[in-house]
């Protein structure tokens, strides 16, 4: 990837599910139960379901549904099996090696779900969150990392994010702010400032 010095930046922000931590198990688990529930196809919900907030996915796939009620129930699913979860290799020591005034997570996630998350992967909870209840419209808009800026007080060129989707990418980028991508679905995007396969590769950056 191309070397970024972080002293160009006064916050870094991280994505969850798929940067700090593998969750794929754990979601494909609890949607998988919510769909036999409610007579739908699972491959249908797993496959509507990436890169959005429940709430977005329950109203789009069964609009007769309560989205609030059904995305908290999805989120206890997630809870339920929370043993399935992974870490990403050199995530967590990349993560605590930042000072806790400038780093974040920004997850499509609610923050029920987000928590504990962070709790099986041993990462401390960060002093800001912006989960899934705290925009009106989830990513790739860029509402979430607006929302974080203005929380910040900072301008976006001087927050730098880690995304592994182009949901994500597309919803830091358009928000201003440079983006690294992680993982192999972010690999070859037009707008990243750089990628990597996992934070083992950012050791030499900080």
């Amino acid at each position: 990837m191309n070397e970024i010095d972080l002293n160009d930046y006064d916050h870094v922000a991280f994505d969850l599910d798929g940067v700090l931590v593998d969750s794929a198990a754990v979601v494909e688990n609890a949607l998988r139960r919510w769909a036999g529930e409610e007579r739908l196809s699972p491959e249908c919900v797993l496959r509507m379901s990436a890169a959005r907030r429940d709430i977005e996915l329950v109203a789009s796939i069964s609009p007769g549904l309560s989205p609030e009620r059904e995305a908290a129930r999805i989120a206890d699913y997630e809870v339920q099996v929370m043993d399935l979860l992974r870490p990403i290799a050199g995530a967590a020591e990349f993560y605590s090696s930042l000072t806790a005034g400038r780093r974040s997570v920004v997850t499509s996630s609610s923050r029920v779900s987000a928590l504990a998350r962070l709790k099986v992967a041993g990462i401390s909870c960060p002093r800001i969150m912006i989960a899934a209840e705290d925009v009106r419209q989830g990513k790739p808009n860029p509402e979430p990392y607006q929302v974080l800026l203005r929380t910040l007080q900072i301008a976006p060129e001087r927050c730098l994010v880690f995304e592994d989707s182009r949901a994500g990418i597309e919803a830091a980028t358009t928000a201003g702010c440079d983006c690294v991508g992680v993982g192999p679905n972010a690999s070859g995007h037009p707008d990243i400032r750089g990628w990597i396969e996992d934070f083992r590769e950012m050791t030499f950056l900080i």
